[in-house]
C-alpha cells in the first residue's frame, strides 16, 4: 500500500520487518475509545518553557488554569504534553505532583491530556540544553538521549521504569485521553540506528500493563505508526504541520483515514499549522519571510471536514520548538499571555465560530528571529 506525506508517495511494503508479533491485551479489556472528531485538541507548551523539563520545572497552577481557561473560549477540549523522563529522573515527587495538579486544572476545564513519555525530536539532554532560555540555544529535547535511544538494551532498563511507574500510577486514569509511548521515532538511515527498536521495546512494556488509557505513538509518517499496529496500537497519530497546499493535505488525511479503515483504528492529526507554498522549513529548507508566521486558516475548516482527531501547533505563543524551524524564524501558537490572540481569523477557524470576538494583537515584526543564521 502507498500513502503520503506532502504529496510524496511513502511504501509500506517493510512496514511489518523485524516487528516482535503477538498483541497483548489490555489489563481489563476495556480501553476506552473515544470518536475522533469529538477530539479538538493543541498542543500545550506553556509560554514560561521552551521544552518539556522546563515546562514541569517551571509549572504554575494559576498559569495552568488561566491557559487552559484560553483554550476553552475556542472549543479546545484535548492537550498533547510532552512529559520528561529527565525532570522525573531529578524530582520524582515534584514531577508527580505536577502532573497531578495538571490533571486536575484539566478535568475541572473539560480538557483530557494526551501525553508523551518520550521525545525523539530535539537536541540532546545536557544541564545546558535543557535549561537554557537563550533563544538561540534553548529547544526541545530529546528523551533519552540518542546515545540511550540507539545504544545497547541494557541502557533501556531505566527508561522502563518510568514506562512502568507511569503505567501503574495513570494507565486507567479518565483524565487522561491517551498515552504516546513516544514522538517520532525513527527507522535509522545511512548505516544509523533509529530509535524505533527503543520505542517497540517500551511500547511492549506499556502494553502489558495497560489498564483503560488507550496507547498511541507520535509519528510524522503511517509507515512508523505502522510497525506498532502488530503490538497493540490503539490509535494511529500522524503530523502534516506545512502542507504545500490544499491538495496535499486532503490527500494525506484520505490516505490515514483509508489506513486507519484497513486496521479498524481511529486516526488523530496531532500536529498542524498552516500552508506553506515556500517549502515546509525542515532541514535546510528555506522558507518565505511572509510564511514564517501563523495561518492556522489556512488548513483548519478542511481538516474539520474530516472525521480525525486534531490538535493544532500551539495554544501559546512560542519561538519554533525545534532547531531547525527556529533558525528559519518560525513562531507559532495563537495566545498570548494576556488573552489576546495573534489572529482572530485564525481563532475563529479553529473554534468553528465566525462570531467570535477576542482581542487581536499579531506578531511583532521581528518576533522569532534572533536565532536566525
Amino acid at each position: 500500500m502507498t500513502l503520503f506525506r506532502f504529496g510524496r508517495p511513502l511504501l509500506l511494503a517493510t512496514a511489518t520487518a523485524g516487528i516482535m508479533l503477538g498483541t497483548v491485551a489490555s489489563a481489563d479489556g476495556a480501553v476506552r475509545k473515544d470518536p475522533p472528531a469529538s477530539i479538538r485538541g493543541a498542543v500545550y507548551v506553556p509560554s514560561n518553557a521552551y521544552n518539556a523539563p522546563q515546562l514541569w520545572k517551571n509549572f504554575s497552577v494559576e498559569e495552568t488554569r488561566r491557559d487552559f481557561g484560553y483554550a476553552r473560549q475556542i472549543h479546545v477540549n484535548a492537550f498533547r504534553v510532552w512529559a520528561s523522563y529527565e525532570y522525573w529522573q531529578k524530582e520524582p515527587a515534584k514531577f508527580q505532583k505536577e502532573l497531578d495538579q495538571m490533571l486536575g486544572v484539566a478535568h475541572d476545564s473539560g480538557i483530557r491530556i494526551l501525553i508523551s513519555l518520550f521525545e525523539n525530536d530535539g537536541v540532546p539532554p545536557t544541564e545546558e540544553n535543557m535549561w537554557t532560555t537563550d533563544p538561540k540555544k534553548a529547544f526541545a529535547i530529546q528523551s533519552p538521549g540518542r546515545e540511550i535511544a540507539t545504544g545497547d538494551k541494557a541502557g533501556w532498563e531505566p527508561p522502563r521504569t518510568f514506562v512502568q511507574w507511569f503505567m501503574k500510577r495513570y494507565g486507567s486514569d479518565d483524565r487522561v485521553l491517551a498515552i504516546e509511548v513516544m514522538n517520532e521515532p525513527n527507522v535509522g538511515k545511512k548505516g544509523q540506528a533509529g530509535t524505533v527498536p527503543f520505542a517497540q521495546s517500551m511500547f511492549t512494556t506499556a502494553k502489558s500493563m495497560q489498564g483503560t488509557v488507550p496507547l498511541t505513538l507520535g509519528s510524522n509518517r503511517i509507515e512508523v505508526a505502522a510497525l506498532f499496529v502488530p503490538l497493540g496500537l490503539d490509535v494511529i497519530q500522524f503530523h502534516m504541520n506545512f502542507p504545500a497546499n490544499k491538495e496535499d493535505l486532503v490527500q494525506m488525511m484520505q490516505a490515514a483515514l483509508d489506513y486507519g479503515k484497513k486496521t479498524g483504528l481511529p486516526v488523530w492529526l496531532t500536529e498542524w499549522q498552516r500552508l506553506r507554498t515556500s517549502g515546509s522549513g525542515f532541514g535546510k529548507e528555506k522558507i518565505a519571510a511572509s510564511e514564517r508566521g501563523t495561518d492556522y486558516a489556512s488548513v483548519a475548516s478542511t481538516i474539520h471536514e474530516y472525521p480525525v482527531g486534531s490538535f493544532f501547533w500551539c495554544l501559546m505563543v512560542k519561538r519554533a520548538y525545534l532547531r531547525g524551524q527556529r533558525l528559519n524564524g518560525t513562531v507559532n501558537g495563537l495566545f498570548w499571555p494576556d488573552g489576546s490572540v495573534t489572529s482572530l481569523k485564525d481563532a475563529r477557524a479553529i473554534a468553528g465560530d465566525p462570531a467570535l470576538k477576542l482581542k487581536e494583537k499579531p506578531f511583532p515584526a521581528d518576533f522569532g528571529t534572533e536565532a536566525m543564521e
